[in-house]
């Protein structure tokens, strides 16, 4: 029995209670604890007293990359840099501890937080690496900066072509300038040396872990490009949920290139359960605002004749789309700009039924005829919005678009009064993976301690919808809602519990200032803000 909490089912607005009963790992009763211990009297092996704590469906993030913020320990972390001169003492002061053959690795760099906005030349990054080879990643993802002995070892050269897909940056004479876009990046990641199964569980269990302490109960995680193998990504998962114990649930995303990999070897590997899915087939459609390359109806307001780069023509994402859904695979692709997003939709309305529900992830601008469209896909697709997305692109976001589109910008209660079904992300590590912070920017939208009023305040949801993002509706995008996001009889118990109130705060900021003091998997505490409880006590 948990008892003497301050509850809320997430089954109505209304819905509150006092203690719950679990059972294995489901809840058998929910509401008054001298009732519920009073039924269950002499059968109650175990106790978990919360004494007031706020508790709520465990928390899931309905989009995020649990490698790459695993990845994120063991490299070079740049977000605080602010100045081109610290990012060289950065990579200086790193490269220096590592092996004269070493590559440095590293990422979160975010120009638009620098005082000059200024990069670094190819020649400086050498120079701060030591003749190293280099590769850093900028916080969005879609852009890096690597330098010449990086290139040279992935076999790219200032003839080198852009592929279809990416671009190499190139100076006034047409030279390589050590910027590279999207997919354009695939050598060099490859010339990077692979980690060990090893290194590689050390990974995932980092951000596994990462993601409990945050009140995490499970994720839906893009990792397959990490190891470049499903069959690897998938026993890695494995082992470190059911023999290392680490007990988070898993909802794998599955890079379309890997599908028939992916079918191939689940008659081999062990079957899908409750801790660990096979997700939809994860597609790119363009890139991000901070590059430049998501795509545009319209150009860039800040650089005119240009409107980012589609990673596919309509005719060629619809055909992967159908090819996804042909092998049982639903489509979570990736769509920042608008017309990326009217390209996407295009595609998942052309495509074959199919059983798992699809996804549009990010959705960040929306033009209103693509309101209409959107809603005609009806129940079968859902938006994986980023609430910290509106704090992290505004106000710079507006230079990029033009005060009037910008209003387009995250326009979440635009997209939830229209009826759309909307699942709360991180895409961690490019946002930070606490959901409170996402739950946070989107009832404030602004930082957290920021003064005035939001950005764009009109667009903000309500505290009990934006915990609802990243409970219930992020268990609606994988098709789990009928036994995970509420806290009902029946349902899984996955709890997250707080040291303050979510749901009904007292102030806006109680919302990013709350404690995680238990993350409950399963029945079990996987997860305890003091370190030393992990069993409810006797």
């Amino acid at each position: 029995m948990l008892k003497h909490a301050n509850g809320y089912t997430l089954t109505q607005p209304a819905g509150r209670f006092n203690a719950l009963v679990v059972d294995g790992d489901r809840i058998v009763a929910v509401g008054d604890g001298e009732e519920l211990a009073t039924e269950y009297a002499g059968r109650i092996a175990h106790v978990l007293d919360v004494e007031g704590a706020t508790v709520v469906p465990g928390f899931v993030d309905s989009h995020l990359h649990v490698h790459a913020l695993g990845i994120h320990r063991i490299q070079l972390n740049l977000e605080a840099v602010r100045h081109r001169g610290d990012l060289l003492a950065a990579i200086a002061d790193h490269a220096a501890s590592l092996p004269a053959d070493a590559w440095v690795l590293g990422g979160g760099w975010n120009e638009n937080h620098w005082l000059d906005q200024t990069l670094p030349t190819m020649e400086e990054l050498t120079q701060a690496a030591g003749g190293r080879p280099l590769l850093l990643t900028r916080i969005c993802h879609h852009v890096y900066l690597v330098n010449e002995p990086a290139l040279r070892l992935a076999g790219i050269h200032h003839d080198t072509p852009n592929p279809a897909d990416g671009a190499y940056g190139r100076d006034a004479k047409g030279r390589l300038n050590g910027l590279v876009y999207d997919n354009a990046v695939t050598p060099l990641q490859r010339a990077v040396p692979d980690l060990t199964v090893t290194q590689w569980e050390q990974v995932f269990r980092a951000g596994m872990e990462d993601c409990l302490a945050a009140g995490i109960t499970a994720v839906h995680t893009d990792d397959v490009r990490g190891p470049r193998s499903f069959a690897t990504t998938w026993s890695l998962y494995h082992r470190l949920i059911h023999e290392a114990r680490v007990r988070i649930r898993v909802h794998e995303l599955v890079d379309w290139n890997y599908l028939d990999e992916c079918r191939a070897a689940l008659t081999e590997l062990p079957a899908p359960d409750d801790w660990l899915e096979v997700g939809a087939a994860k597609l790119f459609s363009d890139g991000s605002f901070g590059g430049r390359t998501a795509w545009l109806l319209e150009d860039y307001s800040d650089q005119p004749g240009w409107r980012g780069t589609p990673m596919y023509t309509p005719e060629a994402l619809a055909e992967r789309v159908r090819m996804a859904h042909e092998k049982g695979f639903g489509a979570a692709v990736h769509a920042i700009g608008d017309a990326a997003l009217e390209m996407v939709i295009g595609a998942l309305a052309e495509a074959p039924p199919v059983a798992m529900r699809d996804r549009i992830i990010h959705a960040e601008l929306v033009h209103p005829s693509l309101m209409e469209r959107m809603r005609a896909l009806g129940e079968r697709v859902v938006l994986d919005i980023q609430p910290r997305f509106t704090v992290s692109d505004f106000p710079w976001l507006v230079e990029r678009l033009g005060p009037t589109r910008a209003e387009r910008a995250c326009a979440w209660r635009t997209l939830w009064a229209a009826g759309l079904r909307l699942a709360g992300g991180s895409d961690a590590p490019i946002e930070p993976v606490a959901p409170l912070l996402g739950i946070h920017a989107a009832v404030a939208r602004k930082r957290p301690g920021m003064g005035g009023q939001g950005y764009l305040p009109a667009e903000a949801l309500t505290p009990y919808e934006a915990v609802q993002l990243f409970t219930r509706n992020a268990c609606y995008a994988n098709g789990t809602e009928q036994r995970k996001g509420q806290i009902a009889p029946g349902f899984l118990a996955d709890l997250t519990i707080l040291d303050r109130d979510i749901v009904q705060p007292q102030d806006v900021d109680d919302l990013c200032a709350a404690n995680v003091l238990y993350t409950v998997v399963g029945g079990e505490v996987a997860y305890a803000a003091d370190g030393t409880r992990t069993e409810w006590s006797a």
